[in-house]
């Protein structure tokens, strides 16, 4: 599975998914562009734990996605950072809001879109051409099991997350004959639990993890949540030789969620 000598984006790479899979494709020999939006101690804490296991090169930009400029600023810094080209992006990053449709506000609404869709949509139309140019790219979106079944209270993200396994396709469509891959992964919810777990918690009196465990685990017939170290291990795999001829394709990784 070597990524070695291999430049990887990976947007929303200070926490949870985005973190394990930056920190596994550095120590696997691939030089990485760390990306995120949180505090500047945060963001030096998660670049010391990647760092810390690296082979290639580990290099980190501050970009709120919410903002289409600092895309387009990420985009350039990109450039500067690996002219050579990136041959991996990860459209991790993702953010929720959570209520029901007659009360999401409509700037919720525009944010989820732009974060969710259209960042990944601006970053793969910037890297394509390089991994035209390469005969190789390895495109991976970090989609949602509830791109595949709704949930309550959460239009706009899954609509982006619906709109992501879309944009997945139409994109592996248009790269497949140039050594290119783009596919999706549907996790259900990881060990880096989000806003409805404190929500739930709060209404129910529970603890973080009782409420954690009432919400998600008790919904999949493993029993089981994913921890962020098993989607990296996936987002590996696609970007490996043994995932060549896979395009296109949304994988659940939800306990069998989906199944029942």
């Amino acid at each position: 599975m070597s990524v070695a000598g291999k430049t990887a984006l990976i947007t929303g790479s200070t926490s949870g998914i985005g973190r394990s899979t930056a920190k596994l494709l550095a120590a696997k020999g691939c030089s990485v562009l760390v990306t995120g939006s949180r505090s500047p101690e945060d963001a030096q804490e998660a670049l010391k734990d990647i760092q810390s296991t690296a082979v290639g090169k580990v290099q980190y930009v501050q970009s709120d996605l919410r903002d289409v400029t600092q895309v387009l600023e990420l985009c350039r810094q990109a450039d500067q950072l690996f002219p050579e080209g990136i041959d991996i992006l990860v459209n991790n990053a993702g953010i929720q809001h959570v209520a029901p449709v007659d009360e999401m506000p409509l700037e919720k609404w525009n944010d989820l879109i732009q974060v969710n869709l259209t960042t990944p949509f601006i970053l793969s139309k910037h890297v394509v051409p390089a991994m035209k140019m390469k005969g190789w790219g390895r495109i991976v979106n970090v989609s949602s099991v509830q791109a595949i079944m709704a949930h309550y209270n959460k239009a706009p993200y899954i609509s982006s997350k619906t709109g992501l396994v879309g944009l997945t396709r139409a994109v592996a469509m248009d790269t497949a004959a140039f050594g290119i891959t783009c596919n999706a992964l549907c996790p259900a919810w990881t060990d880096t639990p989000p806003p409805q777990v404190k929500l739930h918690a709060d209404k129910t009196n529970m603890s973080i993890e009782e409420a954690k465990k009432d919400l998600f685990t008790n919904a999949t017939p493993t029993r089981k949540i994913n921890d962020p170290s098993q989607i990296a291990g996936m987002i590996l795999f696609l970007c490996s030789p043994d995932a060549d001829n896979m395009t296109g394709t949304s994988i659940p990784m939800d306990g069998g969620m989906t199944v029942q």
